[in-house]
């Protein structure tokens, strides 16, 4: 399965990809079934591998179910708008030479040689910045990813052309005020921000997506016959399309009065620093791992 060394705790890895250096965390659990199904959690912007794994919790989840889990850094950026921070390829992040949807592919490979995987289950989730990453994954990436779960942070790029339809989750909350659910307020990370006209405009118009619309493209895109909106909980709603393409369904959760959190986390029940919390509703660590392992590329 995997050397002795690997098992039961947290291993530190180092990769090139393309000219660049990344950090990752391998969890390889005790109980790992074989092949084990991969879970890539990605970190939102300014953070890293160790405090997302901290965060959400998935190495506990990983041991109790038998998969392996993966937890990059992404690289070390300095940037006008908010100093040296850790982040994925997207808006405000594409400042140096760099491929990180390569570096996903290349990552794959080499957690395949150190133990192993089932390369037809692997799946991405991530937080914020992680989240947007872990949809642009679909637009790039569908011969390795199985399924997705982005929390508090989704978009459907332009020019995204998926090879094939992915199942797709996402969760967010609509008193979000880092990444806001619609138009009606302004991000918290572009006030006093001095950074030049036409990069504000950029993120301004970014930031003024309709979270929940974004999934919808996907759906459209994978031409899902069915859009149905329920009560999940208390809190929560669910929109799910199914009659996808490819026997798929995406799924949106809005939870309503949480801010920018991981629902479920430890710090999402005492409170965010980013805006109103939730200590109800869902966990986006087991009710991500439940969507997304439902899903193989050989089926």
């Amino acid at each position: 399965m995997a050397d002795a060394e690997l098992v039961g705790a947290h291993s530190r890895h180092y990769l090139t990809s393309g000219g660049n250096e990344y950090e990752y965390l391998l969890y390889v659990p005790v109980a790992a079934s074989a092949p084990a199904p991969l879970v890539l959690n990605f970190h939102g912007l300014g953070g890293d591998g160790a405090g997302q794994a901290a965060y959400t919790g998935y190495t506990d989840l990983a041991e109790a179910e038998g998969f392996v889990a993966v937890h990059p850094s992404g690289i070390l950026v300095e940037s006008s708008k908010w100093g040296a921070t850790r982040n994925w390829e997207g808006i405000g992040a594409d400042t140096i030479s760099r491929d990180d949807v390569q570096f996903v592919s290349d990552l794959i490979d080499r957690i395949a040689a150190q133990t192993c995987i089932d390369l037809n289950r692997v799946y991405a989730t991530g937080f914020s910045n992680g989240g947007y990453f872990s949809a642009h994954l679909v637009c790039g990436l569908t011969d390795r990813i199985a399924a997705t779960f982005s929390v508090g942070g989704i978009s459907h790029p332009d020019g995204c052309q998926p090879a094939r339809p992915v199942a797709m989750g996402a969760v967010h909350g609509t008193a979000d005020e880092v990444v806001p659910f619609d138009n009606s307020r302004e991000s918290v990370l572009l006030k006093g921000v001095q950074i030049d006209d036409e990069k504000v405009q950029e993120l301004g118009e970014f930031f003024g997506d309709i979270i929940p619309d974004e999934l919808a493209q996907f759906a459209t895109e994978f031409n899902c016959a069915t859009a149905t909106e329920t009560r999940f909980d208390a809190v929560t709603w669910l929109m799910r399309y199914t009659g996808c393409d490819g026997d798929i369904e995406l799924r949106f959760y809005a939870i309503e009065g949480a801010g920018h959190i991981w629902p479920g986390s430890s710090w999402a029940k005492g409170g965010s620093k980013n805006g109103a919390a939730s200590a109800d509703g869902i966990s986006a660590t087991a009710q991500g791992w439940a969507f997304m392992s439902q899903y193989s590329l050989d089926r």
